[in-house]
């Protein structure tokens, strides 16, 4: 398949990307059926890694739940744990090819965090110092510290939520 023709079928973005949420149609769960190829790295029962088609540096890859999870907001917890293991993983097999300065981590849970395809992946980039990709603050960012008792009672806020959402613990 032309990387055109990709393009044009899988890629029509971001305002098809809701169009892609369920697991016939989404992208990612036709990688992990084997109906798209993909340069795989690892894969067992719940995950598949394999390397992004539209890499940031040498080494850019993708881990993914292989069951159709939306982010991170709707993934079962056990298979988010898991996940977790795996990364650590991919992220020290990438470390120990590349020896890059650093590895960074993304996972975009929604359009508005900048998610392009609705099935949670977590992006694994290899970064150098004076690299061209970055991971940008605002220019003010450390210019003021948020007041203790505001930073309190957010996290009241947060510590009071329950999981709203019903995902599985």
């Amino acid at each position: 398949m032309s990387l055109y023709k990709f393009r044009t079928i899988y890629l029509k973005l971001p305002q098809s990307v809701a169009n892609m949420g369920d697991n016939e149609s989404c992208l990612f769960c036709k990688i992990a059926r084997g109906d798209i190829p993909a340069s795989i790295i690892f894969e067992d029962k719940l995950t598949m890694a394999f390397m992004d088609i539209f890499p940031i540096s040498k080494g850019h890859c993708l881990l993914i739940p292989k069951q159709h999870y939306e982010n991170m907001l709707y993934v079962d917890t056990k298979v988010a744990k898991h996940l977790a293991v795996r990364l650590a993983e991919l992220t020290r097999k990438v470390h120990s090819a590349f020896e890059p300065d650093g590895i960074i981590n993304v996972i975009a849970n929604g359009v508005g965090a900048g998610q392009e395809v609705p099935h949670l992946h977590i992006h694994v980039i290899p970064r150098n110092e004076g690299d061209r990709f970055g991971f940008m603050f605002p220019d003010d960012y450390r210019e003021e510290m948020a007041p203790r008792d505001e930073l309190d009672g957010v996290a009241e806020t947060i510590r009071a939520q329950t999981d709203l959402l019903g995902s599985k613990q």
